[in-house]
């Protein structure tokens, strides 16, 4: 079975056990359509109301990948970035929980009060995570997770075209507003990186890049409030905000992929900061 081919990459239900079998194992993308309709606050959330709860917090700001730009308050971004007479393409602001020692700014103070308002998607696993390891039953929403992070960007935001860290698989939860995802499998890498860098569909280097366009991108959606995707390890994946955006994301590895995660370890990638945050002994801070 090839990755363009069934089962759907857009389905409106999904249970535990097709999930496993059919997209977490294989590594298979998917979009389940309402899938946070179950939500004690359904989506989606005004950015009005996150402003009045979180206005006074200070948050990091980025530019369309992962290089920070500036720091700001949560109100300052949603007043000054947000709305119709926004222009451009506007900072990304990114609002992670505790991912290392050395973190100076981080949400999880913000998570702790949202808890009780969402929960991870049903179809995902509540236990067997081996990044970060886990003792029990567990939940995005309140327990810690690699890239746990709250997402808001004025409409036009975006995220170039790149590959999640960790050889980790993502969850995101489209809260607020339409965000359009398009996903190019692994075996298309070839055509999308020179192995430092990923092209910019939207300002490609032809010189450095001259077959990108040859890629075939296996899955190009519109999230709409209320959706969630699921976001396997190697998948070259970029996105753009159709309307002022707040999402909800995270990155594992289950126990399904133990041993690509233990590769990952011993070619280096136990000394990445957040990789040895999450592996600690149990205990320390």
């Amino acid at each position: 079975m090839t990755y363009s081919q069934s089962p759907s990459h857009v389905v409106e239900s999904l249970d535990a056990e097709v999930f496993l079998s059919d997209h977490l194992g294989p590594g298979r993308p998917v979009v389940v359509r309402g899938a946070l309709d179950g939500w004690r606050k359904p989506p989606p959330w005004p950015l009005e109301e996150l402003a009045r709860r979180f206005g006074e917090h200070e948050v990091t700001l980025f530019d369309t990948l992962f290089a920070l730009e500036e720091v700001a308050t949560f109100a300052e971004y949603v007043e000054e970035h947000t709305g119709a007479a926004v222009e451009g393409v506007p900072p990304y602001l990114r609002w992670f929980t505790r991912q290392s020692e050395e973190q100076m700014m981080e949400a999880d103070a913000a998570f702790t009060e949202l808890a009780d308002e969402w929960t991870m998607p049903s179809w995902l696993p509540r236990t067997d995570y081996v990044f970060p390891p886990t003792a029990g039953p567990v939940d995005a929403s309140r327990d810690p997770f690699p890239a746990r992070g709250l997402f808001v960007c004025g409409r036009g935001g975006r995220t170039r075209l790149h590959v999640d860290p960790w050889a980790s698989d993502a969850c995101l939860c489209q809260v607020t507003g339409r965000k359009r995802f398009v996903m190019y499998a692994p075996d298309q890498g070839a055509l999308l990186s020179d192995g430092d860098g990923v092209v910019d569909p939207d300002a490609p280097d032809e010189k450095r890049f001259p077959r990108w366009k040859d890629a075939v991108p296996t899955l190009d959606e519109v999230l709409a409030p209320g959706d969630a995707i699921f976001i396997p390890a190697g998948w070259y994946h970029t996105a753009v905000a159709l309307d002022d955006s707040v999402s909800l994301t995270w990155n594992f590895a289950h126990r399904t992929h133990e041993d690509r995660f233990a590769a990952h370890l011993r070619a280096g990638g136990d000394r990445d900061p957040v990789v040895a945050y999450f592996l600690r002994p149990t205990g320390t801070s």
